[in-house]
């Protein structure tokens, strides 16, 4: 489950009604971060007698109030993101990684996908959804990505045209003694399992980041249109072992990390981000997954 975090900057963000926080707030907010579908997803239910409006006004002052407070509503569940293996979007506000008008932005981007009353009208309820990808392209720094030369090793491999990794279940826990689920996050890093780097997000092109994300999260390959992202002849290997505080990145064998890296027309699927990892699918509102 998620729970509220307060931050120094809190201040700045509460440029919306402080009525959401208080004891007896009109809101009730659920939020969930939908990891297959690459977005966060907000359900708000606005109580109209405790927010004092009447019909046939209340609809659109419902709307309005909502707008407002969208930002303050939806904040502890944008920190709760997981960003990478030791870090979420509360923690990189607040080593500066992250700007405080970027994240406003970001706040106010998102899409009403239903609105409508309770069937005794006494609740406004709203629903909203935020782009995962639009919060991945705030973290883009780099213009160029870098390479990992080809190893001097031989393995045979062949070109492929993208790359899955199968993660579904738990695996042993890199330099512990127990085993953990993968947890997805926004930029997940691969190792081989000498711990070099197979990928992280400074290894991709930039635009690719900013059009789908370091990688793609599914529970199967078959009949998703994640195919188009790996094609209809990718390399498909399973993750080793998972790694990182959060248990967000995934540790391959150095075999399956040479068929990849020693043909430059595969390193190429991790410069494009061309990888799907299928994981078990994550409990609503679990641990922020």
């Amino acid at each position: 489950m998620m729970t509220r975090r307060i931050f120094p900057f809190l201040a700045f963000l509460l440029f919306a009604s402080l009525s959401a926080f208080a004891q007896g707030s009109p809101y009730v907010v659920g939020a969930r971060i939908d990891w297959l579908g690459q977005k966060l997803v907000v359900d708000i239910s606005l109580d109209l007698g405790k927010a004092a409006l009447r019909m046939p006004q209340a609809r659109s002052e419902a709307e309005r109030m909502v707008t407002r407070d969208l930002s303050s509503l939806i904040k502890d569940a944008v920190f709760a993101i997981l960003v990478d293996s030791w870090r979420d979007v509360g923690a990189t506000t607040d080593d500066g990684t992250l700007g405080i008008d970027e994240l406003l932005g970001l706040l106010g981007g998102g899409t009403r996908t239903s609105a409508r009353f309770s069937g005794d009208f006494t609740k406004y309820l709203t629903s909203y959804e935020f782009a995962l990808t639009r919060l991945s392209a705030l973290y883009v720094r780099h213009s160029i990505p870098y390479d990992v030369p080809p190893s001097l090793r031989f393995v045979p491999t062949k070109p492929y045209t993208g790359i899955v990794i199968y993660a579904a279940g738990l695996y042993p826990v890199q330099g512990e003694f127990i085993k953990a689920a993968l947890a997805p996050c926004l930029f997940p890093r691969i190792y081989d399992e000498n711990m070099s780097l197979v990928l992280e997000r400074n290894m991709m092109s930039p635009d690719a980041v900013r059009r789908w994300g370091t990688v793609a999260y599914a529970k199967e390959l078959a009949g998703s249109s994640l195919e188009a992202r790996v094609g209809d002849d990718p390399i498909r290997i399973m993750a080793y072992r998972v790694f990182g505080t959060n248990r967000t990145d995934i540790v391959i064998t150095e075999e399956d990390s040479l068929k990849i890296l020693n043909l430059p027309e595969n390193r190429a699927l991790l410069r494009e981000g061309r990888i799907v990892v299928i994981l078990d699918a994550p409990e609503p509102g679990s641990g922020g997954n």
